[in-house]
């Protein structure tokens, strides 16, 4: 029996209506004010990850070469007209201890992983960046995409488009994203690898230098 008065009971009561929309709207603004945040985030964090791998396939690409004891290539793409940027790491089966061997020519990343290189020329490996990530690769004017892996040290050789002269540049990859964020991949003549922001928008890395004749470094990608 509740031998309390009527008045002294404790009221229960739902959430009105108009209490719940209010929440809900609150809610909604918070998500919406966090969107931008949280979008930037990720495609920060896939530009990270696009660019560790091609670090990974540059090391990749060198010890190849040493542990098959053959010249290797690299030939990286980027068209605006096509869905994707995308590189390729492949060998040649004539001839593999000449360097002029490896014809970047019969590859085309584009055309698919395991469908990328034709003729004498063997893929290994082919990575594809949908453009619809808002991220490309880019190259310096005068270098190209295009790179060979030597069997004696791990070294690299560059051949500028349209020539037969080798550059005694670094070879240069930018991985860039629309609408912030830019990472560039430099491989010495000997190899090394070293990483830098063009333009300081990420962070944690170093902004890259200018460039210098004497030092060889990077150029500027369009």
């Amino acid at each position: 029996m509740n031998l309390l008065h009527p008045a002294q009971r404790r009221v229960q009561r739902a959430f009105t209506l108009i209490e719940l929309m209010v929440v809900i709207a609150l809610v909604g603004v918070i998500l919406m004010l966090a969107a931008p945040s949280f979008s930037e985030m990720i495609g920060m964090q896939r530009l990270r990850s696009i660019n560790d791998q091609l670090v990974t396939d540059m090391q990749f690409l060198r010890g190849e070469a040493v542990s098959r004891n053959q010249y290797m290539g690299f030939i990286a793409r980027s068209e605006a007209a096509e869905t994707v940027s995308c590189y390729t790491i492949f060998s040649s089966v004539a001839n593999p201890l000449v360097s002029t061997s490896i014809d970047p020519t019969q590859c085309n990343c584009s055309n698919g992983v395991g469908a990328a290189c034709t003729g004498t020329q063997r893929e290994l490996r082919t990575v594809q960046i949908p453009r619809s990530f808002n991220i490309e690769l880019r190259f310096p004017p005068n270098q190209g995409g295009h790179m060979v892996a030597s069997p004696i040290n791990g070294g690299i050789e560059i051949r500028p488009p349209n020539t037969a002269l080798f550059s005694d540049l670094e070879f240069c990859v930018e991985v860039r994203r629309s609408p912030r964020g830019r990472l560039r991949t430099g491989v010495s003549m000997g190899g090394r690898t070293s990483q830098c922001s063009p333009d300081g928008s990420v962070p944690g890395v170093p902004v890259c230098p200018a460039y210098d004749a004497t030092l060889k470094n990077c150029q500027a990608a369009p």
